[in-house]
Parts: structure tokens; C-alpha cells; sequence
């Protein structure tokens, strides 16, 4: 298992060998493709302006994506749950859906000004879409039988959501989650670039306009290993809260 994990380094290691390479032969000029040791000396000599514009950028996602779980999770539990409340909201939701959140970079700048604000509003907005829609179908998912049994025993709809519907739709709300995640941190790199004076996106807008090639390569591997990591992380936190469904679903092997 462990050589199959390491295999997944590969991609990344031809990468890094096709850059040095293209360094070695000068395809570009220093100036636009550095050395792989001037990018690492970036994360010596400018780690804490790095670390700080990394914490804000996170702190920006987590802030927009919390508030779009707490959005999304319940109001597609009860559109899930109940026929009449999904087909008043169906025609609303594929059309703000298919809105790209980045569209409204100059509405949400007009409105809120420039800051976390804008920012925070399109990372909730990126990821209430996802978060909403795996919920949706997390619940549509769930075999009658089950609501049936409860229904025979006389459960209350609230015990029946809290103790049959919200178990079955977590593996398909955790999903939703690391789409929202993935989609939130793209957000956030690209408003930051626009409506923010910090945070990851700043600084590789902010390098790119005093030719540090080296920090704006520094900032896209950062921006990397942290999606990776929240990846991973809530992964984890899926395996755990749905370690039920082991060996109920097909995995690759």
C-alpha cells in the first residue's frame, strides 16, 4: 500500500525533472523560470510573509466554507426530505448554480467593498452550490424501507431526520464538503488577486508585478500543498464519521 502511495509522487517528480531540465537549457531566462533552489530559498528568506499571506487565505476559506455548511447542509436535508419544498426551489438553484462565483467579483466589491468581506461572500457562494446539491441527493439516495419502518413505528419527523436521514446522507454531504473545499480555495485565490491586500493570491499578483518569478512558484506549490492537505483532511474526517460504510461500497483495489 505504501509503494501505491508513493507512485502517486511520480507525476510530480517528472514535473519537477522537465523543469530542471528547461532551466538547464535556458527555454526561458532566469527572470521567468528560476532555479528549484532560488524557489526553495523563497520559503527561507520569505517564509513569514509567505505563512502570513497562507493564514489568511485560509482563514478565508474556512470562515466562507463554514458558513456555507451551515447553509447548505440543513436547507438540503429538508428540500431532500420534502417533494413540494424541491419543486419550489429546483428552477432557483441550477440558475444561481451555474453563475460563476468569480462573475461577481465586481457586484460583491460595489457592495461589500474590498476586503474578507467580498471574499468570504464568494467563497460561501462557491461552495453552497456542491455542499447543497450532494445533500439533495444524499437524501433522494436513501432506501424507502427505512423511512417506512419509522413511519410503522410512529417516529417523529424529527427523530426520522435526525436519526435515519442525516447517518445515510453523510457519505454524499462529505463529498459535497470536499467539493466545496476545493471549490472555495480556488475562490479565494482569484478574489484575492482583485478585492484583498493579503493572502496568497495578493502575493502572487503582487510578485508578478516585480518580477519574482520565484515567489509567485512559491506561492503556487503553497496553494497546492494546502489543497492537497484539506483534501486529506476531510477525507479523514469522512472515514471516520462513515467508518459505517466500510465495506459496504466498492473501492479500488
Amino acid at each position: 500500500m505504501r509503494l501505491q502511495r508513493a507512485l502517486g509522487l511520480l507525476p510530480l517528480a517528472l514535473l519537477l525533472l522537465a523543469w530542471h531540465l528547461a532551466v538547464q537549457a535556458k527555454v526561458y531566462p532566469p527572470v521567468l523560470l528560476p532555479p528549484i533552489a532560488k524557489v526553495l530559498a523563497v520559503f527561507v528568506d520569505d517564509l513569514p510573509t509567505v505563512v502570513d499571506h497562507a493564514l489568511s487565505s485560509i482563514g478565508r476559506v474556512i470562515a466562507g466554507i463554514s458558513c456555507s455548511f451551515a447553509v447548505a447542509v440543513p436547507l438540503g436535508l429538508m428540500i431532500g426530505r420534502y417533494r413540494w419544498l424541491d419543486l419550489l426551489t429546483d428552477w432557483s438553484i441550477q440558475i444561481f448554480r451555474s453563475v460563476p462565483p468569480i462573475s461577481l467579483i465586481p457586484l460583491a466589491i460595489l457592495f461589500l467593498g474590498i476586503g474578507d468581506k467580498p471574499a468570504i461572500s464568494l467563497i460561501f457562494l462557491s461552495g453552497l452550490w456542491p455542499l447543497l446539491i450532494n445533500t439533495i441527493f444524499g437524501v433522494r439516495g436513501i432506501e424507502r424501507t427505512l423511512i417506512k419502518v419509522a413511519r410503522a413505528a410512529r417516529a417523529a419527523e424529527f427523530l426520522v431526520m435526525k436519526d435515519i436521514i442525516l447517518p445515510a446522507a453523510l457519505p454524499a454531504i462529505f463529498t459535497g464538503l470536499r467539493l466545496a473545499v476545493g471549490a472555495g480555495w480556488l475562490t479565494v485565490v482569484t478574489a484575492e488577486m482583485i478585492a484583498v491586500k493579503s493572502g496568497l493570491g495578493y502575493m502572487i499578483l503582487n510578485a508578478q508585478l516585480t518580477f519574482r518569478s520565484d515567489l509567485i512558484i512559491a506561492g503556487i506549490i503553497v496553494i497546492g500543498a494546502i489543497g492537497l492537505l484539506a483534501d486529506q483532511l476531510v477525507r479523514l474526517a469522512r472515514s471516520y464519521v462513515c467508518r459505517w460504510q466500510e465495506g459496504l461500497t466498492a473501492s479500488p483495489e
